[in-house]
């Protein structure tokens, strides 16, 4: 885990670098901190609805699937990096999640990874309320506490989904690997979100 924490770091520091910022004081500060928990909350939100509709129209374990629910990871640990959590407590909480017992055959697979998305949106609104959000609101503020206990529970249902997708760490972090890859390549290649197309995650072994 500690490598798939280190790789991701390297990515931070690069994406930010290239909108002029630096990852280590842009996250260190008390209000950018805030900011960036929900930019990469809700990259998080965007990825888990990906994941929700390929789920909906192919079913579970698709090639796709695998590759946008490691999509998930690298939000995932870069959260982790900004509230606090280690790479050792992280493989703690998605190993519970994943215990290796392997798939859960055709439908009643979709309806597990359902019932974890639900477990996974209610851990992202723990998130939010972790952050001064409601503007109409007196008082509040950020509770680093509270944001470190809903991103070890993401963790965990990380791991609950890896489970379903028959993915066990290894295979999880050879994807990791192989996307994070893509993802340097797409910062160097000028990435937009109105012309990206699928063809490099088509070519990730899954």
């Amino acid at each position: 885990m500690k490598d798939i924490f280190d790789r991701q770091m390297q990515l931070n520091i690069y994406t930010l670098r290239n909108i002029g910022l630096d990852f280590s004081t842009t996250v260190a500060d008390p209000v950018q901190k805030t900011v960036w928990i929900e930019n990469y909350r809700k990259a998080f939100s965007a990825e888990l609805a990906e994941l929700v509709r390929e789920v909906r129209e192919r079913g579970v374990g698709t090639h796709n699937g695998k590759i946008e629910l490691v999509d998930l990871l690298h939000f995932l640990v870069s959260l982790s990096q900004i509230v606090g959590v280690t790479p050792s407590a992280a493989f703690s909480m998605m190993s519970a999640g994943n215990p290796g017992t392997g798939g859960v055959p055709g439908k009643n697979a979709e309806h597990a990874v359902m019932e974890c998305v639900i477990g996974t949106f209610l851990a992202l609104d723990d998130l939010q309320g972790c952050m001064k959000w409601k503007w109409w609101a007196k008082g509040g503020g950020f509770k680093p506490e509270m944001a470190e206990k809903a991103v070890l529970d993401l963790w965990k249902r990380f791991g609950e989904i890896c489970a379903l997708f028959d993915l066990d760490f290894e295979s999880t972090k050879r994807i990791y690997t192989a996307k994070n890859e893509v993802n340097f390549r797409r910062q160097d290649g000028d990435y937009n979100e109105d012309t990206k197309d699928e063809s490099d995650n088509l070519a990730i072994e899954a």
